[in-house]
């Protein structure tokens, strides 16, 4: 059975990002993402969306990523 990581970052992950951010964004001008400190993989991801990191953490420790509706990109394209 393959591991779980063998199934990260796959080319549906990157277009269900996309859909949920293009749904959200019909209602609301940003998203908030909210990434572990030590999941490096995840902060290149959003950031990859065109997330833009906060300068502080929340109150758990975590890092805030904030995509607004203006900066979202979808593979290079700007909306």
């Amino acid at each position: 059975m393959p591991s779980e990581e063998s199934r990260w970052g796959g080319k549906y992950n990157g277009e269900l990002k996309r859909l949920m951010l293009r749904h959200a964004f019909r209602f609301v001008a940003s998203v908030v993402l909210f990434v572990s400190l030590e999941n490096l993989r995840s902060q290149r991801a959003v950031q990859k969306i065109g997330g833009v990191r906060e300068p502080e953490s929340d109150t758990e420790g975590r890092l805030v990523y904030r995509i607004a509706a203006s900066a979202f990109t979808t593979l290079g394209e700007r909306r």
